[in-house]
């Protein structure tokens, strides 16, 4: 028997996917990249996001119906429903495994959700990084995919120029993100289980609007 297996978050996260196949979703299911096809050295297993952490994260953002927002890796869509309860646009999201990115869908239609769309596609081929003003990602892949992905996004930035603030949970790779020198870990936000999630922007200081966030540990940009 596996004790850890009793603690009080795991017990409250089993109601939770028990609540939610009740209703025809699954949104909090673990998939490993090699269950449906993936290697391993290129995508990272599918793991639900911690909705109140991002929720409190968001909450700081000011979020407007002038934004929209992509999940790059986005799963089973764990985190685009958090998005959700927010005034985004569109919350979209891109997914390499169709078999994932299928389940997705099928969470949004039960739903019934209207402002999402869920790509089945390789994250640097991604085309239409410019249709949004932020990015999230809950280390979906290794340091050189990130690079690839980074490339995308500033391509997307040289086009039509803008502020595009990405938000990294479990930052592994955070050196792929601003060696490139055109994205500035504006700070972190952190919770009590010692999770980490960091923010970037193009933008530096007042331009930011990362500058008025009150939540945020700044790293002084």
């Amino acid at each position: 028997m596996n004790i850890r297996s009793f603690t009080p978050a795991n017990i409250a996260r089993k109601i939770e996917i028990t609540l939610d196949k009740q209703r025809g979703l699954d949104f909090l299911t673990v998939v490993k990249a090699e269950d449906v096809g993936l290697d391993p050295a290129l995508a990272f297993r599918s793991v639900p996001s911690d909705s109140r952490f991002l929720s409190s994260v968001l909450k700081d953002f000011n979020v407007t119906s002038k934004d929209s927002i992509i999940d790059i890796g986005c799963g089973k869509g764990s985190a685009m429903r958090t998005m959700l309860d927010f005034p985004f646009a569109r919350v979209n999201g891109i997914e390499l495994s169709a078999d994932i990115a299928n389940i997705a869908r099928r969470n949004f239609l039960v739903l019934n959700e209207k402002r999402v769309t869920v790509f089945t596609g390789d994250a640097t081929m991604y085309t239409d990084y410019g249709a949004y003003s932020f990015a999230f990602l809950f280390n979906p892949f290794p340091d050189i995919v990130m690079s690839r992905v980074i490339d995308s996004i500033i391509s997307s930035i040289q086009k039509c120029q803008r502020e595009f603030c990405i938000i990294y949970n479990n930052p592994a790779f955070h050196d792929a993100i601003i060696e490139k020198g055109v994205f500035t870990r504006f700070g972190s936000y952190s919770d009590k289980k010692g999770n980490i999630l960091s923010v970037y922007s193009n933008y530096s200081g007042r331009m930011s609007r990362l500058y008025a966030n009150k939540g945020m540990q700044t790293d002084g940009v």
